[in-house]
């Protein structure tokens, strides 16, 4: 699937993609949820994958709110969406690298998470702002839960407080930090580094992929009807209506 939001170029053995939605701080539609996931999973001839986010506002403000509003197919969609980047990052059998910046939220986060290394500018912005709706971000604590302890997941998920590249790399959510006001060059020297150690990272992929009960697909299929219910609480629709309004 494309969608003019998602780009990728091929170069050197690298995949960059690129999500380059500007205007709306890169927030995920489902269409591009599944557009981002195929441009990982067709990435045949490359030996890595790096995801990064366009616009100096952040990598992804998580997933487009306003299309929660829409009707229950929207959000199904959305939840489809979702699945397709996680089976897409956790069956790739080449290492995925998120280049990560500014505000780094909801399914920002999870897509970072999922990623076998994730560079950070030094303005990171990293967290889940969701429960401010009365939302939990079920789907992404699943994600998180493949980088961090249960319990720091749930906290990151309830609390909503934004991390910043530090205290993200002291959890072991970021690997790298550079700085922004020389990201781009940051990350080109970092990705390197790793494309050209890419046959130890492919072992490093695929024991990390043989740990027991590893299978985020499996856990995230558990929780996804819990996205729906929460959602159709009272007043969650009301209370994200009223933020988009006064945006």
């Amino acid at each position: 699937m494309t969608d003019r939001f998602i780009r990728w170029e091929e170069r050197d053995g690298i995949r960059s993609v690129a999500i380059d939605r500007v205007e709306k701080a890169n927030a995920l539609t489902a269409g591009m949820m599944f557009a981002l996931a195929d441009a990982v999973r067709t990435a045949d001839d490359a030996k890595l994958v790096l995801i990064e986010g366009r616009g100096t506002a952040g990598f992804c403000a998580g997933a487009d709110i306003a299309e929660f509003l829409q009707g229950g197919d929207y959000l199904e969609r959305q939840e489809e969406g979702l699945k397709a980047i996680v089976a897409s990052l956790a069956t790739s059998p080449r290492p995925v690298i998120a280049a990560i910046h500014g505000r780094t939220l909801g399914a920002g986060v999870l897509i970072a998470s999922l990623c076998d290394l994730a560079i950070a500018a030094d303005n990171l912005a990293f967290g889940l702002p969701e429960i401010r709706f009365n939302m939990y971000p079920v789907i992404v604590q699943a994600a998180l839960e493949e980088k961090v302890s249960d319990a720091i997941a749930f906290q990151l998920c309830a609390m909503g407080r934004l991390l910043d590249a530090v205290e993200a790399r002291s959890l072991g959510l970021v690997s790298d930090i550079v700085p922004a006001a020389s990201f781009a060059a940051g990350v080109a020297a970092r990705t390197e580094f790793y494309r050209d150690r890419i046959d130890a990272l492919q072992i490093g992929r695929r024991a990390k992929a043989k740990r027991e009960g590893s299978d985020v697909q499996v856990r995230i299929a558990r929780l996804a009807p819990l996205m729906h219910e929460n959602f159709n609480r009272p007043g969650v629709r009301e209370t994200i209506a009223r933020y988009l309004k006064a945006r």
